[in-house]
């Protein structure tokens, strides 16, 4: 076990992660960590494995320790041995298999560490992967999640997937919406984006994501081949992941590889989301969408599926973006000429994202915690 520096328990928190690879809840907490010590809490970043992206943007006053271990079923003694001997006043569990861990965990360290279960995306849509550690999920999180000291969704159709799946009351799952619009969103979305698309006469549309059949970009893809707008616009896809070569094929049997770039991971998206014409979320499921809200943050329009769950809550119904069914490319490439075809409000859609600011997140955990910590003094 790798440690960077000790704590003092009662006012220290450990966020727990597989690493710190560039998925919505690393940078999500990698967000509302500057916040957390400004409040005077010790943070951590407890890590299965220390690797990751976002490794390098771990905010300053902040430790990371990794357990060191690859292996889901050791990574539970490793916490166990970390929760005996480092205690955090209250750790902060993400991704379905880890908030399991960490309950297991902290029973067999016999500790009195706090444990916050966050559910970051529609659980029951993750039980239908195929490996074992989803397949034992349901009832894994019935006996489990009901000795969590709290449990919190992203959204309000997460915590209610979440209660019917784990067979919880509703009541004792509360929703914080992601922070995504921090105070830099503006300074950072202002940066000129260096991809060559940029300079060329078409409109661009940025699509943002890990390259997974959850994101589905084969139907964005479809229906670009599908838009009948001229001058015909330019995908720029921002991700990485194993469908890669699949969609590149996708894309040249479809005639539409010249107006497809791959660039891999942005470390920052926003300058390209800032300059794109319009962003479109394709996903089969989420669990928020933090793409949706720094597009509104930037004033970008958006298109986006009404998958389950959060972009119908983000986008208010369809007030601030168009909501289209999922895997409908047809649906989606006349959405996408239909906001080709439109001037948007820009400043109305700023105005929307607000309500995810980086600000008003970090807020509630901090409510959260020292409830947490009052019942524990």
């Amino acid at each position: 076990m790798t440690q960077v520096s000790s704590r003092t328990a009662h006012r220290s928190v450990a966020i727990y992660l597989p690493d710190l690879s560039g998925g919505g809840a690393e940078r999500l907490h990698i967000n509302l960590a500057p916040a957390f010590v400004a409040a005077g809490y010790d943070v951590t970043f407890l890590l299965d494995r220390r690797r990751g992206e976002l490794l390098e943007r771990v905010p300053a006053g902040c430790s990371v320790v990794s357990l060191d271990t690859s292996r889901q079923l050791k990574a539970v003694s490793a916490l166990a041995r970390y929760l005996r001997e480092t205690p955090p006043g209250i750790l902060v569990a993400n991704m379905e298999h880890m908030n399991i861990m960490a309950l297991a965990a902290r029973f067999l360290a016999r500790a009195q560490t706090r444990i916050v279960v966050t559910q970051h995306n529609t659980v029951s849509e993750q039980a239908k992967r195929p490996s074992w550690q989803f397949r034992v999920l349901r009832p894994l999180y019935a006996g489990f999640l009901r000795f969590a000291d709290a449990v919190v969704a992203v959204s309000a159709g997460v915590a209610d997937d979440l209660a019917r799946f784990a067979r919880m009351p509703r009541q004792r799952i509360e929703v914080i919406y992601n922070g995504v619009i921090g105070t830099d969103h503006a300074q950072r979305a202002a940066v000129e984006p260096d991809h060559p698309f940029f300079s060329l006469p078409e409109p661009v549309i940025v699509a943002a994501g890990r390259l997974t059949a959850q994101k589905d970009f084969a139907t964005l893809l479809r229906a670009l081949a599908e838009v009948r707008s001229e001058p015909a616009p330019r995908l720029l896809l921002l991700g990485e992941g194993p469908l890669r070569a699949e969609l590149q094929a996708l894309a040249e049997s479809l005639g539409i590889a010249q107006r497809l770039a791959m660039p891999g991971f942005a470390q920052d998206p926003l300058p390209a989301i800032r300059s794109a014409r319009m962003l479109v979320l394709s996903s089969r499921f989420e669990g928020f969408g933090n793409v949706l809200a720094e597009a509104l943050g930037c004033g970008t329009p958006v298109v986006s599926t009404d998958c389950p769950h959060g972009p119908a809550e983000i986008l208010a119904g369809g007030r601030y973006g168009r909501l289209v069914p999922v895997g409908d490319s047809a649906a989606m490439a006349r959405a996408i000429e239909a906001e080709l075809a439109e001037t948007p409000d820009r400043d109305a859609l700023v105005a929307r994202s607000a309500a995810f600011s980086v600000e008003s997140c970090a807020q509630a955990y901090l409510t959260l915690f020292e409830r947490l910590s009052v019942r524990t003094g």
